[in-house]
């Protein structure tokens, strides 16, 4: 194996003569076949890697997969989240913006969507939790009871609240969530922010509050890019 990949691309004829040697050592012919594919993943974990910890997939990373494919006759088909990856390179390095999807919600005649992604939405909302303050203690009165003064008030903390489950769809004018009981509309215009976490997209809005809607950090990343392009245009 190792003679036969020096010598060049592991064509069909060679990748055949492999499988015959394998007969030979009283092998399967899959058992060569077995061993390049082997060889291709280990050689493909670096560039795996590189686009999971990027969330995109570069040209390079196209030419030095297809190198790979070349060089030990393996045929690959990306999927997964690499569509995902390569969309968002074609987005932030070249603004091209993906294919058109069709939904059925109620969009405007010269509106179209992008993208979809069921999620939950989120905002910040106040609570209270408990009393704070100090007191003060008197000396026993007359008739022999303590007195104690202090002032409380009430301990607000800010947290996330999910608002509804539904869907969101990213189209050329807006962010359109549908949900089971409640439903948000944020024009691309009145955008001014966006944040990318491990488990939701935070969008900073001109007025109002922030909208956070949860999915993975590559759709995300995605998401923001989206945006980015669709409010140029």
């Amino acid at each position: 194996m190792s003679e036969l990949v020096s010598l060049g691309p592991i064509d069909d004829a060679i990748e055949t003569k492999l499988q015959n040697f394998a007969v030979s050592l009283g092998l399967k012919p899959a058992d060569a076949t077995a061993v390049l594919t082997e060889r291709f993943t280990t050689e493909f974990q670096p560039i795996k890697r590189q686009m999971e910890s990027s969330f995109v997939l570069t040209d390079s990373n196209l030419e030095e997969i297809e190198a790979l494919k070349t060089k030990y006759n393996v045929n690959l088909t990306l999927s997964g989240t690499a569509p995902l990856f390569r969309a968002t390179y074609l987005l932030e390095s070249k603004h091209e913006l993906p294919l058109p999807v069709e939904v059925d919600v109620l969009l405007d005649s010269n509106e179209t969507c992008y993208y979809t992604i069921p999620t939950t939405w989120h905002q910040s909302r106040v609570q209270t939790r408990g009393y704070s303050g100090t007191s003060v203690s008197l000396p026993t009165g007359i008739r022999g009871v303590r007195f104690r003064f202090g002032g409380y008030t009430p301990v607000r903390t800010e947290q996330m609240t999910p608002l509804a489950a539904g869907t969101l769809f990213v189209t050329s004018k807006r962010l359109l969530f549908s949900g089971d009981s409640r439903n948000t509309t944020i024009s691309l215009k009145k955008i001014v922010d966006g944040h990318v976490f491990s488990d939701c997209v935070k969008m900073e809005k001109n007025t109002g509050k922030p909208d956070l809607f949860t999915m993975n950090a590559a759709q995300a990343r995605f998401v923001l890019s989206l945006v980015d392009v669709l409010k140029e245009h």
